[in-house]
């Protein structure tokens, strides 16, 4: 049987420096199946020392990344895929309809760079199963027209769900339980809950909810 195995899942965060530095980065895993070495939202510059620990730790080189998975393409969470030069990165296919280059005088250099740097790109439209059925594929555009979340059934910590930005921290995800916050993203989590282990936050801790 071919098993997906949770390898490392760093949390995301931000640096809030007022009027100066706003600078987010998102949580980031890293899956094992079949040989393959698949990284989720592979986030921003401020997670490189944790990238150099956890890589060390596990006896990975950045080589050795076969798949990048991506929710959105944000900055915060695609920067570090400019270190996995071998993997298949994978984005929902409504990404090829945004002018990436006029989001900024250094923005759009920037996002120009990491995504020129992407060799080898397959395009999403949700409804996919990945990597054997072990990763479930979801279409839900309620934070950027590309937005993906991703159902990821691990043999050693159980389902995760990586819902990217539609869950950046525990806070939005006890509104939406509470019901003071509604629309398609609590539609959206309801539907999927009961399969849930384990909420991979985009901007925070992870919380096992069962």
């Amino acid at each position: 049987m071919r098993t997906m195995r949770l390898v490392f899942l760093m949390a995301g965060g931000s640096v809030y420096i007022p009027d100066r530095v706003n600078a987010y980065f998102s949580t980031v895993v890293c899956l094992e199946h079949d040989g393959r070495v698949i990284v989720v939202d592979p986030g921003n510059l401020p997670s490189i020392d944790e990238y150099e620990k956890t890589f060390k730790e596990h006896g990975l080189k950045p080589e050795d990344v076969t798949d990048v998975l991506l929710t959105h393409v944000h900055l915060d969470h695609i920067f570090n895929s400019i270190f996995f030069e071998n993997a298949i990165v994978y984005v929902h296919e409504s990404f090829k309809t945004k002018d990436y280059k006029s989001f900024g005088l250094f923005y759009g250099k920037v996002y120009s760079w990491v995504i020129d740097s992407w060799k080898n790109v397959e395009f999403l439209k949700g409804g996919e199963s990945l990597f054997g059925g072990k990763v479930r594929v979801f279409h839900t555009p309620w934070h950027a027209r590309e937005h993906l979340s991703y159902l990821v059934h691990t043999e050693n910590v159980g389902n995760l769900l990586i819902a990217g930005d539609l869950l950046p921290t525990r806070l939005k995800y006890y509104d939406i339980i509470k019901e003071y916050e509604k629309g398609d993203s609590k539609v959206f989590l309801e539907s999927v809950m009961g399969e849930v282990n384990t909420i991979v936050f985009s901007h925070d801790s992870p919380l096992e909810v069962k």
